[in-house]
Formats: structure tokens, C-alpha cells, sequence
């Protein structure tokens, strides 16, 4: 069955990007087939798979692609009667083969190949699209929960095209907007990438704030909808998002000769530490006040589900190069004539904590 994951904080800058193409990557090499979709209007996500000017010839609306071929194409005509959906997905720049884009038109019967990771380009006009979202009248009310599940009906519109994914990835903006609400109404599971800062640990306590209102929000208006479409099955399956972990990105280590062993330098300890205490005792609590479904499930650690040392240089040369971590040692950096011996090492030890963090993800999000 497929799982949908959200990435998810409302603090920028904390590594949601890179460590879904990481992810994404890491889990392909296990045999597992992923989906990603940008529902960030920043699209950081589609401009590191894909490439600046291949992202750039999607959003280019034409007479064949009157919305382009990003997610507008499918969310913007589901909002309108008289218009068709179409969902286009590629794969990521770096995979070898050849890439496609095949559309869904309503009701059409189109079978294509399986790769092993596509991508939905976002799209700058979600900015809009959020604006277009209503709580009041569209969740609370019920009149348009529909609406809000834009990207659950994206992976239905692609089982039509026979394409079935393990895993759906989602990266959100820095906000708790509507297309955060959107997307976590969708999701099974949600991990909270955070990093070493003051600002994390204050973050982690605002989502137990944030969270229970959306869920009681939506079980408003799905009671209300309820009453008049009894027999829907979509509705009552949604709404329903588990705190799947978190994630400790951008901290930097060094060799303490009086162990012999690497770990977190002082500074970055001490977040860790102020981040796994606000998890076990301000989130948590929260998340299990939650009565309407288990929201933490019961292999849930204030711990975190993988430790992602900082980059360094080489987020950048992801972005530039648009190859995940995973595949860089290959590639000649842009900013250097080769990768240096210590570079090479963080790459090796990265590369460890992201197949410890799939294994994971495996093991418990499925």
C-alpha cells in the first residue's frame, strides 16, 4: 500500500528539501518505488531534480499545456467543472534513462512503465492556490473537503496510469498554511526535519499547539459531510496524519580524543538535547490528546529517526548538479577540480545516516 509522508515544520531552512532527494534516492536503492511531489511555491525541490531550465520549460503555459506541466495541471482544472486534470511526471535529472512525461486526461485509459522515482514539479501559482483554500467554508463546514486533498487525487490519477508508488514524499513550505493543512489531511505520516538552533525547539512546541486544531477542524466539517454522503470512502480515511519522527539535520561533529569517537560538537549537543526533551514532553502529550485516532504510533522515540551532519558545500553542488548525495563522489564538483579526501569522508558517513533513516522509514512508515 501506498504511504504518503509529509515533511513538515514550520521553521525554513531546516533541510526538507535535501533530505526528501536524498530520501527519495536511498529508498530506490532498496527496491522501492517513490513519488515526489513539490507543494512548495518556492520549488526548491523540482529545481534540484530536475534542473533550473528543465523546471523552467514546465511552468511555460502553451495552447497544448494551457497550465503547464507542473502540479497546476491537475489541482488547478480539479477546481474547475469545465476543465480536464492532467498530471505530468518525470524522473530526476540524474537517473540515467530517458525521461517522460505522461498525462492523465479524466477517464482515459493510458498505461505506462514504472521508474523507480518521479517527480510532480510544483509550481509557482500554489502561492494562489493557498489563497483559493477556505478552512472555514471548505473544512469546517464540510462544503470542500475535496479541495484539500489535492495531492491523495494525484496518486489516484496516477494508479489510473498503472504507475503505484511504495512511498509519496511531499515538501511543504515553512508555514502552517493551507497547502500544510492540504497536504497533512493526505498524509499517513509526517517526519519534522529540525536543526540545531533556538528557534527548533520552539517550533517542535508549536505543532503540538497547531496540529490537534486542523485534525478537530476537519473532523468538523467530515461530521457535517458525513451527514449528506454516507457512503463515501475517501473522507472518513483522511485526516488522519502520525507523527512518523524527526530529524536532526545541519549539526557539525568533531573527534573527542578522550573517547575517540565523533560526536556533536558542545552547541549543537545542547539543541539536540533542548529538541529530544521538547519532543518527549510538550509534543508528544499533545499529540496523544488527540482522541479521534492514535497519532503516535506506538514505535514513536523522542529520539531522532536519522542524525544528517551539515554539508557543507556540497548541499550546494546537490542543487547545482541536481544528483543526490548518494550519487555525488561521481560527479566533478562545480566549485572544486575534485572532491577532497575529508569531503569524500562526510560524504561516506552522510550516506550512512540516510541508509539508517530509509531502513527506517521501511521498517516503520509502511
Amino acid at each position: 500500500m501506498t504511504k504518503i509522508i509529509s515533511l513538515f515544520n514550520n521553521k525554513g531552512g531546516v533541510g526538507k528539501t535535501t533530505t526528501i532527494f536524498n530520501l527519495s534516492s536511498h529508498l530506490a536503492t532498496k527496491g522501492k518505488r517513490v513519488l515526489l511531489i513539490d507543494f512548495d511555491p518556492q520549488c526548491n525541490l523540482s529545481i534540484a531534480t530536475i534542473g533550473y531550465n528543465e523546471f523552467a520549460s514546465y511552468l511555460k503555459r502553451t495552447e497544448k499545456y494551457p497550465f503547464g506541466k507542473t502540479i497546476r495541471a491537475f489541482a488547478q482544472p480539479s477546481l474547475q467543472p469545465t476543465q480536464s486534470p492532467a498530471v505530468y511526471s518525470t524522473q530526476p535529472k540524474y537517473q540515467e534513462y530517458q525521461q517522460q512525461e505522461i498525462p492523465y486526461e479524466s477517464g482515459a485509459d493510458i498505461k505506462s512503465s514504472q521508474s523507480s522515482i518521479d517527480i510532480v514539479a510544483g509550481d509557482f501559482w500554489l502561492n494562489s492556490f493557498a489563497d483559493i483554500l477556505t478552512v472555514g467554508s471548505d473544512v469546517v463546514q464540510g462544503s470542500g473537503l475535496y479541495k484539500f486533498l489535492i495531492p491523495h487525487l494525484l496518486v489516484e490519477a496516477l494508479r489510473k496510469q498503472e504507475k503505484r508508488y511504495d512511498y509519496v514524499l511531499i515538501d511543504l513550505p515553512p508555514s502552517f498554511n493551507t497547502l500544510v493543512r492540504s497536504a497533512l489531511y493526505c498524509s499517513d505520516y509526517f517526519l519534522v526535519p529540525c536543526t540545531p538552533d533556538s528557534f527548533s525547539a520552539y517550533c517542535v512546541n508549536l505543532i503540538g499547539e497547531v496540529l490537534p486544531s486542523f485534525i478537530e477542524d476537519w473532523n468538523q466539517g467530515k461530521r457535517r459531510y458525513e451527514d449528506s454522503n454516507k457512503y463515501d470512502t475517501t473522507i472518513p480515511l483522511k485526516g488522519q496524519p502520525k507523527f512518523g519522527g524527526w530529524i536532526f539535520n545541519g549539526f557539525d561533529t568533531t573527534v573527542y580524543t578522550s573517547v575517540n569517537k565523533r560526536q556533536e560538537i558542545g552547541s549543537d549537543k545542547f539543541h539536540l538535547d533542548k529538541i529530544i526533551s521538547t519532543m518527549r514532553d510538550s509534543l508528544f502529550p499533545k499529540l496523544k490528546g488527540i482522541s479521534s485516532y492514535d497519532c503516535l504510533p506506538e514505535f514513536s522515540t523522542a529520539e531522532p529517526a536519522g542524525k544528517i551532519e551539515d554539508m557543507n558545500t556540497m548541499a550546494s553542488e546537490i542543487q547545482k548538479l541536481n544528483v543526490p548525495l548518494n550519487e555525488l563522489s561521481s560527479y566533478k564538483p562545480t566549485m572544486y577540480y575534485s572532491w577532497s579526501d575529508s569531503q569524500k569522508d562526510l560524504m561516506r558517513r552522510i550516506n550512512n545516516e540516510y541508509e539508517i533513516l530509509s531502513d527506517y522509514v521501511i521498517s516503520n512508515l509502511s
